[in-house]
């Protein structure tokens, strides 16, 4: 996967997390009861809930070793790699999608499992987290089941171009982060001060693609984050045709701070808490400000 520029071993190997493997048939034979049990005790707290890397319901990325030797596997040719697990490689499991064959048992195979997903979610909405190197079969069926995938309006693209919100499906969630990506605020500091920087030119890309979605100079040297880029990109997102707009928090309060940052364990990782309080936020004029903008947008766009 090599857009994870953090992570090196990621880029050349994959994500490998040590995550036990789900043994489907064994599942199956039980009528999938344990992803019953789960999906209603889900559905008795929250009305929407998402399914993080949902494309593992269809075929699943799996290692020979596990997540604590991946320091000892980065540097090492693919033969190198194969002589230490004794011919055994990072594969797809049930099957690679290598073929026509294994690409349709792979979209049977995941839609018999999401039906049963949907089957006890009940009048809950279920939204599939659909990012990453996806099959070109994964969105469509999703569709079909009636379950929204994610639009990332910097990675729309066709063409070449930027896929302007309008013409976003409906059955679909927008947003410009989540918890694994960096704030829309750090990612203008880097460009703008680290420009020489491979992080830099790539937070600019980022930053443009965004600006374009928004109607805006693609030029960010010559906008003002708050005044301009911040406003714009807000309206841009709310009036996207997309059934549900999301802003993380760090986004919607222009925070540089991250959540995450896949591929690491990074002390920081999973322990962000906001810096100040709800009490706080309040007292300040300028996050008032800031909401009472937000409010306008979302009223201008119907979607309060």
């Amino acid at each position: 996967e090599p857009h994870f520029k953090d992570d090196a071993f990621t880029q050349k190997w994959g994500q490998n997390w040590g995550i036990p493997l789900y043994r489907w048939s064994a599942m199956r034979a039980n009528n999938l009861q344990w992803w019953r049990e789960r999906t209603r005790a889900i559905r008795r707290i929250f009305h929407m809930f998402r399914i993080d890397h949902v494309q593992g319901f269809y075929r699943i990325y799996a290692f020979p070793w596990r997540p604590r030797r991946n320091k000892e596997f980065l540097p090492l040719t693919e033969q190198q790699m194969l002589e230490r697990t004794g011919g055994r490689a990072p594969h797809f499991i049930a099957r690679n999608d290598d073929t026509p064959e294994n690409r349709e048992a792979n979209k049977r195979e995941g839609e018999e499992y999401l039906r049963v997903v949907l089957e006890e979610a009940g009048a809950a909405r279920v939204v599939g987290e659909d990012l990453g190197v996806v099959p070109d079969y994964v969105r469509p069926d999703l569709h079909s089941l009636g379950i929204a995938g994610f639009k990332i309006p910097q990675w729309e693209m066709l063409d070449g171009m930027v896929i302007l919100g309008d013409k976003y499906e409906r059955l679909s969630v927008a947003t410009y982060a989540t918890h694994d990506h960096e704030p829309i605020r750090a990612l203008w500091d880097d460009a703008l001060e680290h420009s020489d920087s491979a992080a830099g030119q790539q937070a600019r890309a980022t930053l443009e693609k965004i600006a374009l979605f928004s109607g805006l100079n693609f030029k960010i040297d010559q906008l003002d984050f708050e005044n301009d880029f911040y406003r714009a990109i807000m309206e841009a997102l709310f009036g996207c045709n997309s059934w549900i707009a999301i802003v993380m928090i760090t986004d919607l309060l222009a925070r540089k701070y991250r959540f995450n940052v896949p591929g690491t364990k990074a002390n920081l990782n999973w322990t962000r808490r906001m810096q100040r309080s709800i009490a706080k936020l309040r007292s300040s004029r300028k996050e008032r400000g800031r909401m009472g903008l937000i409010h306008e947008l979302l009223e201008r766009s119907a979607r309060v």
